[in-house]
């Protein structure tokens, strides 16, 4: 079965290629959203999304989707919408502890798989002031990443401890979508 990334992020493609799988890319052209009823369920209902939406174009392949929030004090914390904003969203993260939750769907259609699931990761943010944070977003692109911080570049900057995963926190869990992909022959085994 080919496997396909429903996904234009560069950083989802390099953390899917360290599983060592042949895979094409094909961005899904959905848009995403924004609020659901259980805020836990947002990054799995847009993970299928993307997923379906390219799957409805290679109904044999199976088709990956993912999707990454943040969630703080109850709240979802997406991508920031300019600069200015990501300043806010790192102030209100600074000192506190909030959850990364990555939502994953695996699709294919003509082969009757439909899995959704998610993993999630806490991180703990050092306290920051001003300076700092300018500075990481001087240094860090960040509008395209939900949390406004991309734990890989600089991290050490602003986070003091997570716990979980560190590949969640960057976009795609490895350990459960290997042990899925070993499930549907993607992986060998051994």
């Amino acid at each position: 079965m080919e496997l396909i990334l429903a996904s234009e992020s560069a950083r989802r493609g390099e953390l899917l290629a360290r599983l060592g799988v042949v895979f094409s890319v094909e961005a899904a052209g959905v848009d995403e959203l924004r609020a659901a009823s259980d805020p836990r369920l947002l990054p799995i209902a847009n993970a299928e999304r993307k997923a379906s939406e390219v799957a409805g174009r290679h109904p044999g392949a199976l088709v990956l989707g993912a999707d990454t929030i943040i969630l703080f004090n109850g709240r979802v914390i997406g991508k920031p919408r300019d600069k200015d904003d990501a300043a806010a969203i790192l102030h209100a993260l600074s000192g506190n502890t909030h959850e990364v939750i990555t939502g994953l769907a695996l699709l294919s259609p003509e082969n009757g798989i439909h899995e959704l699931w998610s993993e999630s990761s806490e991180v703990h943010f050092k306290p920051l002031d001003t300076s700092l944070i300018r500075r990481y977003l001087a240094t860090v692109p960040v509008l395209d990443k939900a949390g406004a911080y991309a734990i890989q570049e600089h991290g050490d900057w602003i986070v003091r401890e997570y716990t979980g995963e560190l590949e969640n926190i960057i976009g795609l869990p490895l350990e459960s979508l290997r042990r899925q992909l070993l499930r549907f022959g993607i992986l060998p085994r051994g």
